[in-house]
């Protein structure tokens, strides 16, 4: 399963949001690492928020970035749990520095969709 970022414009009469494109349309992350990056962004409700005004959302990706010079995010190793008779589950675990790099593509995807006209952010 993914995880997908979009920029919005809320359209106030229709009361909805719509879609903005942008040069970078598709930011996905898994679920995992979704959650993880959410996290870092300081969002406790990760999977039930609206979509987040446009400008926070980016102050919040600034403040990661910042605090993430010279600190990588930590690596995670692959791991393979098998037994006799049960599946085997598999998780590819994440190189170092993995959510550092996607936070800077969040926040290019972000500043352009603010540069777009967008008004908020969203996943899901």
């Amino acid at each position: 399963m993914t995880v997908s970022f979009y920029p919005y414009i809320f359209d106030a009469g229709a009361e909805e949001y719509l879609i903005v494109e942008t040069a970078n349309e598709i930011f996905d992350l898994s679920n995992a690492n979704a959650s993880d990056l959410l996290s870092v962004l300081g969002f406790e409700a990760l999977w039930s928020a609206p979509p987040q005004p446009i400008l926070g959302f980016l102050d919040r990706v600034t403040a990661a970035l910042r605090k993430s010079i010279d600190q990588p995010s930590a690596e995670i190793p692959m791991t393979i749990d098998r037994a006799p008779g049960r599946m085997t589950v598999v998780d590819c675990g994440r190189a170092e520095g993995y959510l550092n790099r996607r936070l800077h593509e969040l926040s290019t995807l972000v500043r352009q969709g603010k540069d777009a006209g967008a008004t908020h952010v969203g996943w899901g």
